[in-house]
């Protein structure tokens, strides 16, 4: 039985030796006590950008923009900050030891782990005294109950550190964690049972994507499926996999179905279902784990309650299956009474639970507040709650994109870390409805008129569903639905084949739209020429009355699509002024931008992923580079973006344009299968595709599978394979240049190693 830390202060209090009832203390700055042969944390422990001690006295929280940790004095709502300090580069993940001596923090772009002594009578309050090496951009970190060891994800090298605090030091790597390149390990949450030893617990690890069933081509809503990995403490090895369950019918019907070639009419009949992905966290309670995540249902048309869901699973941790009772957040919102105020829950990024009730609270990133949820102890069933006065979903406003949350032991106050506003929103938790009581800063704002306000700034519309702006309610999406990131995560992709107005497309990461000084065509087909075009997006697939404005705050009108959403016959030309009609929005610091301007801002500073082979000297890397350059890769896919698409800037001359393409940016290799189940547009009309498709650049290729425009390639081998001999064939090397499979192989290897520090292979 795990003895309370309340319990054990009051035998203090009355003079009672604790010593003489088998209890051990331990002193670090405040008093921690823990039982003897129990666990010092009260619950499971999980990974998180903020945490608590095992007292709940002391805070950390990361901030990932200026690479520093954050230390507060929480205990009897004091909420003082201790002090920021310097970390590696982009920190995402923080826990501290139970007894608060000791902090580590995940700094993912420098693949180490951070060790910091803390010593709160002191100032600084922490110091690195260790730099851990890691894995490839490690993101996750969780302390076993007793804090004798920690887990690291590393989301790129698909592998997961164990560190032995004992000696602070790395002791294991498990490098077998997904059945493939691209597994994404992210989430780590470990069970407690409540006994003194560590190594008989469970850890558990979410992938960040799904993975592709076999005989599916992406773009049908049960194309893909989500896994959960399990690591035993004892041997620190793999001990399974479970797979999710699909959610067969999100309750939101469509007007059509693409895949079934039925055009969108005005009844909305056809069942919806979707496939977790974007696993970002997981939570444990009862027995059960619960993943929240950014449910997808790719099939057309593409319409925001038809697109993207807000899903909880929940996983049985005793027979270690998925129990089937997914919960759709967004579902709970529809079904308030007409009339009331409805914001959708996008994008659950976090979620944590009491201890003593069977409550919990989801962190909605995008709609920025958090959910109160109750869980079922026997069956594991979720359920979102209502305020039975107003019959409205129960939420707390937090801060701007909340990405993490922590509560403490005694069930009395909830910590949730607020990325762009970069603060931590106190909530009571015992009150009826919960309350916001704190507001603590963790890092400077940038100053007013400087540009990293304005990325600041173009970062929030990005994340945002909602908008926390002058005049911005509703201009993202409608009820707050989806956001940018919704399908683009840290500006990157979802590895999602959408079928979109053009045809089926899967997401393209945005890192490279703007390298070597130009800009590339947008979307597959061409038929973008500047980042503005995506305006439609928001009105036409979000939902939202858009970011382009005339001077009375009605829609721009001259926007028109050139075949990504509404289909002419030639679609036509997409015009936009990007110097005029910009609503006007306030950033974190108070001042106010041009909401385009922002997000071109933001966008030009998106990080491009880093290769599991970065630093290696593997030499078949550079064997393959040099086959790569005798086959002429380079000439679709060189030069400083790796591709060969290059816009100077926006498309003036409607001559330039064909079948709304920009046909002078697309390389006909082959790709375009009119015969594949998916190859068809949201309204079920043939798709664009035998003018081909604009190449698409090669940095961080590692993380896109599967590969090309809709997905049909599973594999970097598979593109080199003689399925695709016409992009074989598409360099002067021929097909006879890649007939060896060495070769084949040691080209993958290139390919694979390929990230922003990579030097380019000029055409």
């Amino acid at each position: 039985m795990r003895a309370s830390h309340r319990y054990i202060r009051w035998l203090a209090i009355f003079g009672i030796s604790l010593v003489a009832l088998g209890f051990a203390t331990v002193i670090s700055g405040s008093l921690t006590a823990v039982a003897q042969g129990a666990s010092s944390f009260v619950g499971a422990t999980h990974s998180s950008p903020i945490t608590l001690n095992a007292d709940d006295t002391l805070m950390a929280v990361v901030n990932p923009d200026v690479n520093t940790v954050t230390f507060f004095d929480v205990g009897g709502d004091r909420n003082v900050s201790l002090g920021e300090i310097a970390v590696g580069t982009e920190p995402n993940g923080v826990v501290l030891s139970p007894d608060g001596k000791f902090a580590y923090v995940a700094n993912t772009v420098d693949g180490t782990v951070s060790v910091l002594q803390v010593d709160v009578s002191k100032q600084p309050v922490a110091s690195v005294i260790a730099t851990l090496e890691v894995g490839i951009e490690p993101y996750g970190i969780a302390i076993t109950p007793n804090g004798s060891k920690i887990y690291v994800t590393n989301s790129r090298s698909n592998s997961v550190s164990v560190i032995d605090t004992a000696t602070n030091t790395v002791a294991k790597t498990i490098t077998n964690i997904g059945p493939s390149v691209g597994a994404e390990p992210r989430g780590i949450a470990i069970t407690n049972n409540g006994n003194g030893d560590d190594t008989d617990e469970t850890v558990y690890v979410t992938h960040f994507y799904s993975f592709a069933n076999q005989g599916k081509l992406d773009g049908e809503d049960d194309s893909k499926t989500g896994l959960l990995t399990r690591i035993s403490t004892q041997n620190d090895a793999v001990a399974g996999q479970i797979v999710l369950t699909n959610m067969a019918d999100t309750g939101f019907k469509a007007q059509g179905d693409a895949i079934n070639r039925i055009e969108p009419g005005n009844d909305p009949r056809f069942v919806t279902g979707a496939y977790p992905n974007q696993m970002q966290a997981v939570g444990i309670k009862n027995g059960f784990a619960y993943l929240p995540n950014v449910g997808a249902s790719p099939n057309g048309p593409t319409r925001f309650n038809v697109n993207t869901q807000a899903l909880v699973h929940v996983i049985n941790t005793q027979t270690n299956q998925d129990t089937a009772l997914v919960t759709n957040l967004h579902r709970a919102v529809a079904d308030q009474p007409e009339g009331t105020i409805k914001l959708f829950l996008a994008v659950p990024w976090a979620i944590d639970f009491k201890d003593n009730e069977n409550v919990g609270y989801v962190v909605s990133a995008a709609s920025n507040v958090v959910v109160k949820v109750a869980v079922d102890p026997t069956t594991g069933a979720l359920t979102v709650q209502t305020n039975p006065q107003t019959q409205t979903v129960q939420t707390v406003n937090a801060g701007r994109n909340p990405r993490g949350i922590v509560l403490n032991n005694t069930d009395t106050r909830a910590y949730v870390m607020n990325y762009i506003s970069r603060d931590v929103t106190v909530i009571d938790v015992t009150r009826f409805p919960e309350q916001v009581i704190a507001t603590m800063r963790s890092s400077a704002l940038p100053a007013s008129g400087t540009e990293e306000e304005i990325v600041l700034a173009g970062k929030e519309l990005y994340n945002t569903s909602i908008g926390e702006f002058a005049n911005s309610a509703g201009n993202m999406a409608s009820e707050g639905w989806q956001s940018c990131s919704s399908c683009h995560p840290w500006g990157l992709s979802d590895n999602v084949v959408w079928i979109f107005g053009a045809g089926p497309r899967r997401t393209i990461s945005q890192h490279t739209d703007f390298a070597g000084g130009t800009m590339r065509a947008l979307n597959w087909s061409a038929i973008f020429d500047e980042q503005q075009d995506f305006e439609l997006n928001i009105r036409g697939v979000s939902g939202g009355a858009g970011l382009l404005l005339n001077a009375d705050g009605s829609a721009l009108e001259d926007v028109r699509n050139i075949g990504g959403l509404t289909i002419g016959d030639p679609p036509a030309l997409a015009v936009l002024n990007s110097s005029r009609g910009q609503l006007q929005v306030r950033t974190p610091s108070g001042g106010l931008v041009n909401a385009w301007d922002a997000i071109l801002a933001y966008e030009k500073t998106i990080r491009a992923p880093i290769s599991p082979l970065n630093g290696s000297t593997d030499p078949e890397i550079a064997e393959g580079r040099q086959i790569f350059i005798n086959n002429n890769c380079q000439v679709c896919h060189g030069g400083p973006k790796w591709s060969s698409s290059s816009l100077a800037g926006p498309i003036t001359d409607i001559a330039l344009i064909t079948r709304g393409q920009i046909l002078s940016q697309l390389v006909n290799v082959g790709t375009f299968n009119p015969e594949d189940s998916n190859e068809v547009r949201a309204n079920g009309r043939a798709p664009l595709g035998e003018d081909g498709f604009v190449p698409p650049s090669l940095i961080g290729v590692f993380m896109s599978s599967p590969y090309y425009h809709n997905g049909s390639a599973p594999s970097l081998e598979a593109v080199l394979s003689d399925t695709f001999i016409q992009h074989r064939s598409a360099g002067t090397g021929g097909i006879d240049g890649l007939s060896n499979p060495e070769d084949i192989r040691k080209l993958v290897k290139f390919l694979l190693s390929i990230d922003a520090s990579t030097e380019p292979v000029n055409p």
